[in-house]
């Protein structure tokens, strides 16, 4: 670690930390209730309108749809200007480095994008592919600002002289990075498919588990299907992860920030086959299903960390530069971040 102060970075206050944790938990209830609405049927509680509610700026709340429609759509605004708030502050104080504009331009360019689609769907009544972009563009916003987060928090340690996650990803071999950016292109591909299934009314297909209606091979026709297959993408990316915890075990001295996160997402991979196991054998009830969801996003959360984790980061010397020595940190300031 150089304390001779050749670089100039204010280390990560705490006030800033906290605002990513606040800004990525938003993230993900904006997306849980997201589910929610479309699980219960809510998507238009507030009609063809948008952005008004049933042609009014505060709706009248007199039933449940109208209440989880305008809830989720105040939701979206608060915490969506909260996070953007967020990325827009440390792409301003850390902008020589290059996660933190990825990052930042991640989140805000997909929460832009999610409310676009969101809107498209309303006016256009819930298309079901439009729905399935509509989830996968809000993944990718809340791992932009979760990832964020996550950086800046390894960046403080780094500033402080301790271990974080930056030193170690200098350290990553073109086979590892091959695994995990599979795994991670894969998990993606299953999460639209689910999500394309869900909104196709498909997810009740097979109401019985492990076999689909009995069946061992029900076939690829119809709306059995689309489930059989989304069954199938699920068992494939058991095996893959598997198979990448296996690969990183080699790992686990050297690396344990691979390996500790590839075991706790093949944890994740179980648990988001038994919510689903459970989801059918509920006949998609709305609790099984949010559950199902929670466990989702925590999966793709998890795989995303893992790909920030094997790509090459600069050292804080080779990161800083004449742009950046507007924000003059100094090596006595390390002990006090909010200098």
């Amino acid at each position: 670690m150089n304390t001779s102060g050749a670089y100039h970075f204010i280390p990560p206050s705490r006030s800033m930390k906290w605002l990513g944790v606040i800004s990525t938990i938003g993230m993900y209830i904006i997306n849980m209730v997201g589910f929610l609405d479309t699980q219960t049927g809510s998507a238009l509680g507030c009609g063809p309108d948008w952005p008004l509610c049933n042609g009014e700026v505060i709706p009248n709340l007199n039933n449940i749809h109208v209440i989880i429609e305008f809830g989720h759509r105040m939701l979206v605004g608060g915490f969506a200007l909260l996070a953007t708030g967020f990325m827009i502050w440390a792409l301003v104080r850390y902008r020589a480095f290059i996660e933190v504009k990825i990052f930042s331009l991640l989140g805000i360019g997909f929460i832009v994008v999610q409310s676009a689609l969101g809107a498209l769907a309303v006016v256009f009544v819930n298309p079901p592919t439009v729905l399935a972009l509509h989830l996968g563009f809000g993944l990718l916003a809340m791992v932009g600002v979760g990832l964020l987060t996550v950086f800046l928090f390894q960046l403080d340690a780094q500033m402080h002289g301790r271990p974080s996650g930056i030193g170690f990803r200098r350290e990553t071999s073109p086979s590892t990075k091959a695994w995990v950016w599979s795994t991670w292109i894969f998990t993606y591909l299953a999460i639209y498919w689910g999500s394309y299934v869900a909104f196709r009314g498909a997810g009740g297909a097979c109401p019985t588990w492990p076999l689909c209606n009995g069946k061992v091979f029900p076939g690829f026709s119809g709306l059995v299907g689309l489930d059989f297959i989304h069954r199938l993408a699920a068992v494939a990316l058991a095996v893959l992860t598997a198979a990448l915890l296996w690969h990183l075990k080699q790992y686990r001295s050297t690396r344990p920030d691979l390996y500790r996160g590839a075991f706790w997402l093949f944890i994740a991979v179980l648990a988001q086959i038994a919510t689903g196991a459970n989801l059918a054998l509920s006949h998609v009830a709305t609790g099984p299903y949010l559950l199902h969801i929670a466990t989702l996003m925590l999966l793709f959360a998890d795989v995303s960390y893992l790909v920030l984790q094997v790509v090459p980061s600069k050292t804080l010397e080779q990161a800083a530069s004449p742009a950046g020595s507007d924000v003059g940190w100094t090596p006595e300031q390390a002990h006090n971040p909010q200098a």
